[in-house]
């Protein structure tokens, strides 16, 4: 509340109580000037009651002028109107009176345009609730109805049995998988096929499909390209093999296998190192290894590194690539191909679409 100044006369009196205590009292006497001023509004107060609702208006007809207004009306008949012939006027009542207004009604205009209503049928064991709707400008409109579900009927008897492809909320536009299982979604609705949950396969490579023994003087080595099928579901390499390699002696150098996605610089899936034995031949244990150049990597999950996506071809590829120690080598790496050359791959199903 703002502060409200006005001129007045002060009168401060002094008494002493029973105790002995002071007591002070000042008493406020306004100059005659301030006897008009305006106070300021108080505290807003609490919402009234709600009031009547608003009658609508509906025409009750034609009346010849202000004698021939009905008798007889009451609260239940607010709203009530009706065309005064002689003035063109509304004579409306308001639960009370009458009341009126000049030349409201006009001269009649031509007839509109015919409607046309368009219903369409669609079914939904979902809508319970009946409604109607009209929608749709000027004479064309749409009628929607809902006519909720009557009570359910008896039980009737077994049906035949069936696929599950071949029911009407089963999605088929992705084909089932060897060991894989339906499972349903929650978005479209449906049941579908889904990736088998452990894995599918194995795929196994043996000697004939390696290259022949080779030994270069090179940094990296393709001794495989193996093509992997089409699957339907995204899914990340597992793999297990061996391989038999050599590094050149006296060059400070080493040789190490990898499994590689796609291209020989690809995210790595599988890694043989073995004993650092350089000048002879040493066959070699490949494992699971996910990672690149720069390091491995840590996967959850729902990770989607070093993942084939769905439907996509894709191949695997072995190198043997020369690791250099504290200077520049030129060491010769080697591959031998033989009864231990060999790669099994198992197809995880990943995280992501």
């Amino acid at each position: 509340m703002a502060d409200v100044t006005f001129p007045a006369r002060l009168i401060v009196t002094r008494e002493v109580d029973d105790d002995g205590v002071p007591v002070l009292t000042a008493t406020v006497i306004p100059a005659d000037s301030a006897a008009g001023m305006p106070l300021p509004a108080g505290p807003r107060g609490p919402a009234g009651p709600r009031g009547p609702m608003m009658p609508t208006f509906r025409k009750m007809g034609e009346i010849a002028g202000q004698a021939a207004r009905p008798t007889g009306l009451g609260l239940d008949d607010r709203g009530k109107w009706w065309h005064r012939l002689d003035d063109d006027s509304m004579d409306v009542w308001d639960g009370t009176g009458w009341r009126n207004s000049p030349g409201a009604v006009g001269p009649q205009g031509p007839p509109a345009p015919a409607t046309t209503i368009a219903a369409t049928t669609h079914h939904d064991a979902r809508l319970t609730d009946p409604a109607a709707t009209i929608t749709g400008p000027g004479p064309d409109l749409a009628l929607t109805v809902t006519a909720p579900a009557g009570l359910p009927g008896e039980q009737g008897p077994p049906g035949a049995s069936g696929a599950i492809s071949t029911a009407p909320d089963f999605d088929a536009t992705t084909s089932p998988t060897q060991r894989g299982m339906f499972g349903w979604a929650p978005g479209a609705r449906r049941w579908r096929p889904i990736a088998p949950p452990n894995g599918f396969g194995p795929w196994s490579f043996s000697q004939t499909d390696f290259v022949a023994s080779v030994a270069q003087n090179i940094e990296k080595l393709t001794i495989a390209t193996l093509t992997m099928p089409v699957l339907p579901f995204r899914w990340r390499p597992l793999v297990w093999g061996m391989v038999s390699m050599y590094c050149q002696q006296g060059h400070n150098s080493d040789v190490e296998a990898y499994v590689r996605i796609s291209s020989a610089e690809g995210a790595a899936v599988g890694m043989g190192s073995g004993a650092r034995i350089d000048g002879m031949y040493v066959g070699t244990p490949i494992v699971p290894v996910f990672g690149d150049n720069d390091g491995t990597r840590a996967l959850s999950p729902n990770s989607t590194y070093a993942t084939i996506p769905a439907d996509a071809e894709s191949q695997l590829i072995v190198t043997l690539e020369r690791i250099a120690g504290s200077t520049n080598s030129t060491a010769e790496i080697g591959f031998s191909n033989g009864a231990l050359s060999s790669l099994l791959v198992w197809a995880i199903p990943a995280g992501g679409a």
